[in-house]
């Protein structure tokens, strides 16, 4: 069997085919458009959840790691007090404010990593809040910084690395 001899219209295809650039340009302007988009967005740095220090200990840590806390226990309300309690808590807060954004295992990388050794570290016996208690704070004193001796002059020799 044989197909009969036919004419082609090709006017009917030329209609086609600039539909199709059309859309082939209009979708490559909008994937142009969302790569820029894209590109500004990573040059912005992330809103932070919580604005202070306070804000983050109060309206978070406080209530997310609860602890049975004696009488008598090292804690202080007072917390700002401590100098080094207050830099161990910003970086329990910039932490967290890096890790909220990975997905996955960010939060549980926050917990294991940074909450649970700082605040064990910050309520120790002999930690931070050694003389304080939930009820109570106490100044310890004028501490003295850590003793130091200056390092020998090539290790302050980028060239060197120390060597």
């Amino acid at each position: 069997m044989t197909l009969p001899d036919t004419e082609w219209d090709d006017t009917a295809y030329g209609d086609d085919l600039d539909q199709a650039q059309l859309e082939a340009d209009q979708l490559e302007e909008e994937a142009a458009a969302a790569g820029d988009a894209l590109e500004e967005a990573a040059g912005q740095q992330p809103q932070l959840y919580f604005k202070t220090l306070p804000d983050f200990v109060e309206h978070f840590l406080i209530k997310a790691f609860r602890r049975h806390i004696p009488a008598n226990a090292p804690w202080c309300s007072e917390w700002w007090k401590h100098g080094e309690a207050v830099c161990v808590l910003s970086a329990l807060w910039r932490a967290w404010e890096a890790l909220r954004l990975e997905p996955g295992t960010g939060m549980s990388v926050w917990w294991r990593d940074h909450c649970y050794p700082h605040m064990a570290k910050l309520m120790d016996r002999d930690g931070t809040f050694k003389n304080c208690t939930r009820a109570t704070h106490h100044e310890n004193g004028p501490l003295e910084p850590l003793p130091w001796t200056t390092p020998p002059p090539e290790l302050y020799d980028p060239l060197t690395n120390g060597a």
